[in-house]
């Protein structure tokens, strides 16, 4: 760390393990799940024999589909039972100004405007991707439970509720890896403002000075307006 910078946490341990078993599962999920769905393919087939064969392959989707369900029900016991966790998830909700703040930071995107909006603990960018992604582990998720259990539900179900199934799993998994690698990453890794990456997620911390940059209303909130001036 660079010395005479203050840094507080903004991620405790737990926040940061879960969040690194959430991406990995996802990435491990995709991995595995794209290479079935693109078999064809050369590379799918090299893939797929690196993942130990087509039937061992199906282990590791399952083992980290358990994973990443497991951290979704982690997550949401927390927000219940912890005030750490109720608080983290009322700073997540939208709010009206995070409207404004959209329209704002697309203005200044397109340089029609100065100054970038204030943001307070997350940006709207940050609540879009994190209700994305709780949205696409609960699609994922019951969708991938159907397939597994194929032969049950078809007791239940017509054949056209399985098959509607497996592309809606299909699509949305599709569609959150390339958020996944493209949009998160983006932000996390190449964004100018914390190339070449933002380390929050490895330590927890976050200076003092970008805090007040990046997050000036949880800086003033948290220090006073006048702290630091």
């Amino acid at each position: 760390m660079t010395k005479n910078r203050e840094y507080i946490e903004r991620f405790t341990v737990s926040e940061r393990i879960i969040h690194i078993l959430l991406f990995t599962s996802l990435i491990i999920l995709s991995i595995t799940g794209l290479t079935l769905k693109f078999h064809e393919t050369s590379l799918a087939q090299w893939i797929i024999k690196l993942e130990g064969g087509v039937l061992f392959r199906g282990k590791i989707h399952r083992f980290f589909a358990l994973i990443l369900i497991g951290v979704f029900f982690y997550h949401i016991l927390t927000i219940m039972v912890t005030r750490r966790g109720h608080e983290f998830f009322q700073d997540m909700l939208f709010k009206r100004k995070d409207l404004i703040d959209c329209k704002g930071l697309i203005m200044y995107n397109l340089g029609l405007v100065k100054n970038m909006p204030r943001f307070g603990r997350f940006t709207p960018i940050q609540k879009i991707q994190y209700f994305a992604a709780g949205v696409s582990v609960v699609i994922l998720g019951l969708s991938g439970f159907m397939l597994w259990f194929e032969t049950i539900f078809m007791m239940i179900f017509p054949k056209w509720v399985i098959d509607l199934s497996r592309i809606v799993h299909s699509f949305e998994a599709t569609l959150g890896f390339i958020i996944l690698i493209v949009w998160h990453l983006y932000n996390v890794h190449l964004n100018p403002q914390v190339f070449p990456m933002d380390k929050s997620w490895l330590n927890g911390l976050i200076s003092k000075e970008d805090l007040r940059e990046r997050h000036p209303l949880e800086y003033e909130r948290i220090y006073g307006k006048d702290e630091g001036a």
